[in-house]
């Protein structure tokens, strides 16, 4: 068994993290530089068949529920804006990331990416990003992935112990290895440019202590409640006891008793689109 002292210790000696693909790093440096145009960045994409085909098939599923059929990415770009052609780019790469792992996590991953868009439309207090909700929800487990690519067994004897002792998976995750997939995942995004904020979300959406920032606490709590909304819904990312959600997460999102049947209903009635999801991007 491995027993990791801490997440710097396994990333140093154990784990690799995966990088983005060349294409993929080169178009989020077009998007985030004040001098590149929509013209540059669907050139970018262009230079990417699978990636260019992966977009448009993501574009023209329901969940973006687009009134007309987009055939080029030119278009896509244009119709869509930077904001969301990078969250659609970064979508497409995830997935292939998933090909690494199994499809109980994928299906889990893709509804909690929909419970947020859900979460940030009907909670607005919570302050998410509608444009990036998806985004949130889907890489939120990705530590997982590169846990169990690296450390296998480790990952099954924690996943075994859950199972027994009805814990959570991240305890089980630290009793066995020293760290959990939520840490590993927060330092994973950092690895490929996103956003220091959504960082610390995935980091502490199991543990709010970890949260150094304040104003990400309502996002790192969002996302439990994502997770949690999947999990009861008997979407599970893998076979292990279903988590409960502490009385803090629901306080720090920032949901209020009143708006829990129309996240409940909205997010059962999106789920339709998960097989789509999955579907359009492989």
């Amino acid at each position: 068994m491995t027993v990791v002292r801490n997440i710097d210790f396994l990333l140093d000696g154990i784990v690799t993290l995966p990088s983005l693909p060349a294409s993929v790093a080169w178009i989020t440096q077009l998007i985030n530089s004040p001098k590149s145009n929509l013209s540059e960045v669907g050139q970018a994409i262009h230079s990417d068949p699978a990636l260019a085909l992966k977009t448009l098939r993501l574009v023209n599923s329901a969940y973006y529920g687009l009134t007309h059929k987009v055939t080029s990415v030119d278009h896509a770009v244009s119709l869509l804006g930077l904001k969301v052609i990078k969250n659609l780019v970064y979508t497409a790469t995830v997935f292939d990331s998933f090909r690494k792992g199994t499809d109980e996590l994928l299906r889990h991953s893709v509804s909690c990416g929909i419970a947020m868009k859900v979460l940030s439309e009907c909670v607005p207090q919570a302050g998410i990003d509608g444009e990036e909700a998806f985004i949130y929800g889907l890489v939120h487990d990705i530590g997982k992935i590169v846990l169990s690519e690296f450390m296998p067994e480790d990952i099954e004897r924690a996943s075994a112990l859950s199972y027994a002792r009805r814990v959570p998976g991240h305890v089980a995750e630290w009793e066995v290895i020293g760290t959990d997939h939520a840490e590993v995942g927060g330092r994973l995004v950092l690895n490929w440019g996103l956003s220091k904020t959504l960082s610390m979300a995935i980091t502490s959406h199991h543990d709010l202590n970890r949260c150094k920032d304040p104003k990400t606490r309502p996002l790192a709590a969002c996302i439990a409640v994502a997770d949690y909304l999947c999990n009861v819904s008997g979407i599970l990312s893998s076979q292990e006891s279903v988590p409960s959600i502490h009385d803090e997460m629901w306080t720090a999102s920032g949901i209020k008793n009143s708006q829990i049947p129309t996240v409940v209903d909205r997010f059962c009635a999106s789920l339709y689109t998960v097989d789509e999801l999955i579907h359009m991007a492989k």
